[in-house]
């Protein structure tokens, strides 16, 4: 599916930290030859002019809806979202199904109908993901503070290591973008909740979630849906969207399911049908497109 183009969603996102957050770079390195750098530094990279700055990487936010993701999943269907970290056949002890691999001479629609409803979205060793998730980076000043820390051992009550310094983030803003393609309604459903969810500060980012880091405000403040047929004031789903071999051969849900109406009138740019929403707006489109997945797994 992912050799055409049937839609596509941007959400244009801008964090705030709500707590105190920190995101560990990676090794410990820097650390041991600079006594300057603290033991547990935000994670940076060097910009064009020379100078250092933090950033989200997108990779820690994508595993955080994944991860929230999944967990909504299982609650309603257990079996739709694999374990990851298990091998082989059958199910775990859990009663998850083991992670979804496909080999490359396995079809890309064979994989996608026996992959799980996470791994359809977020995608599996032999299939590809629908989200791509960018690095979001500040926008202006950032404000930084040390926070000392210690290892207690659980035997004699006594500091086991430390003190060590973290580097948290405390005042800052993060703007990046997610790009979703060819997605069924309950799929864009889904990542909607999770977004959701970060956004309303339930699911924390980063390191030091137990001490009180990481709950962020997330703000989708533009959110854009490019489809090659007039949507007709809906966000439309790939079901709506491609032809009835197609949906067969991927097992997407019905025509008639895959229309939100969302009361706005699409624009033609460069011949695609587009639809726009920003602030409260675009929150209003998550919150009506969020239950859908429920719908869809049931």
């Amino acid at each position: 599916m992912h050799s055409r183009f049937y839609n596509e969603a941007l959400f244009e996102v801008r964090l705030r930290p709500r707590t105190p957050l920190l995101i560990k770079a990676g090794g410990e390195g820097a650390a041991a030859m600079d006594p300057t750098v603290p033991d547990m530094s935000f994670v940076r990279l060097r910009r064009p002019d020379g100078d250092e700055t933090v950033y989200v990487p997108g990779s820690s936010l994508r595993g955080v809806l994944r991860g929230h993701a999944e967990r909504l999943v299982r609650s309603v269907r257990l079996q739709e979202a694999c374990d990851p970290l298990a091998h082989g056949e059958g199910e775990t002890g859990y009663g998850l199904k083991r992670a979804c691999r496909f080999k490359d001479d396995v079809p890309g629609d064979a994989a996608y109908r026996r992959a799980c409803y996470a791994c359809r979205l977020f995608g599996a060793t032999g299939l590809a993901s629908r989200l791509r998730v960018g690095d979001l980076y500040p926008e202006g000043p950032v404000l930084r503070d040390t926070r000392y820390g210690v290892a207690i051992d659980r035997v004699t009550g006594a500091v086991a290591h430390g003190p060590f310094e973290l580097e948290i983030v405390t005042e800052a803003s993060f703007a990046g973008a997610l790009v979703l393609r060819n997605f069924t309604l309950g799929q864009f459903g889904l990542l909607a909740a999770a977004l959701l969810d970060v956004a309303d500060g339930l699911v924390p980012l980063g390191y030091g979630k137990s001490r009180g880091l990481g709950r962020v405000d997330l703000e989708v403040t533009r959110l854009t849906v490019r489809t090659l047929q007039d949507p007709q004031a809906a966000l439309v789903g790939v079901g709506a969207l491609c032809d009835e071999r197609t949906r067969q051969a991927f097992s997407l849900p019905a025509a008639e399911r895959e229309r939100l109406d969302v009361g706005a009138a699409a624009e033609r740019e460069r011949g695609f049908f587009v639809l726009e929403a920003a602030g409260p707006e675009a929150r209003r489109w998550l919150e009506a497109a969020a239950p859908r997945w429920v719908e869809e797994i049931s």
